[in-house]
């Protein structure tokens, strides 16, 4: 694996990471970053430890705008995520390829590698007036069955870039520019609308057999159930099955109560197991969602029952 990664990046005239193992070097691929990164492999735990629920810090891949976050829970590094940062391009970000700072960035997150918390997180900074809260727009996409943690590895001699979502189901991004150029999801371009009240939230679209809900906001957190006073909702998509959304708010999935001593909201997920928000989602959108239950107790991905 370390070998095959190691020639499509060269091959795509790509910097090697430092940590990258050569043949020689064959024990030590165990404890390479990009090991680390392709390894199609199930969540340690099931509930995020508190202390470690925002313990990260980023590293680099040697893959420009390609990063990793990880911890050290035991004085060892683990990865619990990566990003994938578009500065300019051509289809998606054609303002950043002339005037830079603008960018949209894709994080995949499993703090404390537990299935608790995966989820994909997009942000698009449009520096216009250069007040986070004005330029920022915010988008999560949290993909169920979360049977895996999510994974990265060059592919196509190394001009893409395939990512493994939680429920096994594929996505590939330009290695060059970041842009999704196949797989279960697609993009639209980023609103450079100058109107931040008028501007579009990342618009991302899911085209699998899961089921993915996705909430947005501009300057906060898009987990919040009411924000300067609106209402917010969620969006569930479940399209191999039904057509439209279903709309529900976020108070049926994570936790709007404050943090211990006041302050934000913790906006920690409310159900201890998939087959939990199942049940709530069946209860709220009125759909029959057994097939993914079946999926979510028996580890049967989507793609294997095709």
């Amino acid at each position: 694996m370390m070998k095959k990664i190691a020639i499509l990046m060269m091959a795509a005239g790509m910097v090697l990471p430092l940590a990258l193992p050569g043949p020689a070097l064959a024990s030590a691929a165990e404890t390479s970053i990009w090991y680390a990164l392709s390894q199609l492999v199930k969540p340690t735990r099931e509930r995020v430890r508190e202390s470690h629920r925002y313990d990260r810090a980023y590293g680099l891949t040697g893959i420009t705008d390609l990063k990793y976050l990880f911890y050290r829970p035991q004085g060892v590094k683990e990865v619990v995520g990566f990003s994938l940062i578009n500065k300019g391009s051509r289809h998606i970000n054609p303002i950043g390829m002339t005037k830079p700072g603008a960018f949209r960035n894709f994080t995949f997150s499993f703090a404390d590698r537990a299935r608790e918390d995966i989820f994909l997180s997009v942000n698009d900074d449009v520096k216009i007036t250069r007040r986070y809260s004005d330029d920022n727009m915010f988008r999560e996409l949290h993909f169920f069955p979360r049977r895996m943690i999510p994974s990265i590895e060059p592919v196509a001699d190394g001009r893409q870039l395939k990512v493994t979502l939680p429920t096994g189901e594929p996505v590939l991004f330009d290695a060059r520019s970041k842009e999704i150029n196949g797989g279960v999801l697609s993009e639209e371009p980023i609103d450079f609308n100058r109107d931040r009240h008028k501007r579009r939230n990342p618009e991302i679209v899911y085209k699998g057999r899961s089921l993915v809900v996705s909430v947005a906001q501009r300057g906060e957190s898009a987990r919040r159930a009411k924000v300067w006073g609106q209402r917010k909702y969620a969006e569930v998509h479940y399209p191999s099955k039904y057509a439209r959304a279903c709309r529900i708010s976020p108070e049926y999935i994570w936790d709007q109560s404050s943090r211990k001593g006041g302050g934000e909201p913790r906006l920690t997920m409310l159900h201890e197991t998939d087959h939990a928000l199942f049940e709530m989602i069946e209860k709220r959108c009125g759909w029959n969602l057994s097939a993914l239950k079946l999926e979510a107790e028996s580890g049967i991905s989507g793609l294997a029952m095709q």
